[in-house]
C-alpha cells in the first residue's frame, strides 16, 4: 500500500506528495514528486528501495559548502541537478539571506526567535530566477524526482508549497504537510552542529503566513510563480504529472 511517508533505515524525512486532496476534488499522484533530508551516507538497501520506487532523478537545493560536507549518496547513481537557492557558501546554521524586506501586511506576533516566515518570505524574494528553474526541472524530469536540501524543511518546504499549489491543494494541507517535519527530523538533528532550537521548528503559521503574503502581494502562490517567469506550459505540466 502506498503511503505519503516513506520509511526508510536512513532517510527520516522522505515523503511522497501523493495522496493529498485538490480544491477540483481530484488526488495527487504517488510516485511523481519525493521531498526529503539530504540523502547523505544514505544505505544501498534505501537507495535500492528509491531506485525500485520509480527515483529516476535527484535536484539538491543545498549551497556548495553543504554539498562538498555532507555529499549526496545518490549524485553519482541517477541524474543530478545542483540548485543551491544561496549562491554563497553557508554554514548549515546560517542557511538564511541577509537581505529584509517588510511584508507587506501586518503579521502575528511570531511565537519563535528565528521569525521563518519572514525568512521564507525574503528566500522568495530573493529567489524568484531559482523558483523559475526549480519549477521548470521539476516539470521535465522523467519518473520521480527526488528533491531536497539539508533537512528537507525549509527550501524543500517552499518547493513542496509551490508544486502543491499548482495541483490545486489548500494552504490548510500545504502547511500540514510542512509541520511534520519536525517530527521525522529528530534522528537528522542529532546527526547536524549544535543549533538553537528555533532552527528546529516547522510552525503552521510560517507557512500560512508565507501563503498570505503572497496571496496579498502577487494575488496567490501561482501570482508569484508566474512573476517569477514560470511558463504556463511549465505549470500545466507539473499539474498534469502531479493530479490524476
Amino acid at each position: 500500500m502506498l503511503t505519503r511517508h516513506i520509511v526508510l533505515n536512513t532517510l527520516y524525512n522522505a515523503r511522497d506528495l501523493g495522496g493529498l486532496p485538490t480544491k477540483d476534488g481530484k488526488t495527487t499522484k504517488f510516485g511523481v514528486f519525493i521531498r526529503s533530508e539530504a540523502p547523505f551516507r544514505t544505505s544501498q538497501s534505501d537507495i535500492n528501495f528509491l531506485i525500485d520506487y520509480g527515483v529516476k532523478s535527484s535536484m539538491d537545493f543545498r549551497s556548495e559548502s553543504e554539498m562538498h560536507s555532507r555529499p549526496s549518496s545518490i549524485k553519482d547513481i541517477l541524474p543530478y541537478y545542483p540548485r543551491p537557492l544561496f549562491r554563497e557558501s553557508v554554514s548549515v546554521s546560517n542557511e538564511v539571506p541577509k537581505t529584509r524586506r517588510k511584508p507587506k501586511f501586518k503579521k502575528k506576533e511570531k511565537q519563535f526567535g528565528i521569525d521563518w516566515e519572514e525568512e521564507y518570505i525574503n528566500m522568495l524574494e530573493n529567489g524568484a530566477s531559482w523558483a523559475k528553474e526549480v519549477l521548470t526541472i521539476a516539470s521535465q524530469a522523467p519518473g520521480c524526482l527526488l528533491y531536497h536540501c539539508t533537512t528537507g524543511k525549509d527550501r524543500t518546504g517552499l518547493v513542496t508549497m509551490m508544486i502543491l499549489s499548482i495541483a490545486g491543494v489548500s494552504r490548510e494541507d500545504i502547511a500540514a504537510d510542512y509541520c511534520v517535519s519536525q517530527i521525522y527530523l529528530e534522528p537528522v538533528y542529532d546527526s547536524l552542529p549544535p543549533m538553537n532550537y528555533d532552527f528546529y521548528v516547522t510552525p503552521s503559521d510560517a507557512m500560512l503566513g508565507l501563503i498570505d503574503y503572497l496571496d496579498n502581494t502577487y494575488g496567490g502562490v501561482l501570482g508569484y510563480i508566474r512573476k517569477a517567469g514560470v511558463t504556463e506550459e511549465t505549470i500545466q505540466r507539473i499539474r498534469s504529472k502531479l493530479v490524476e
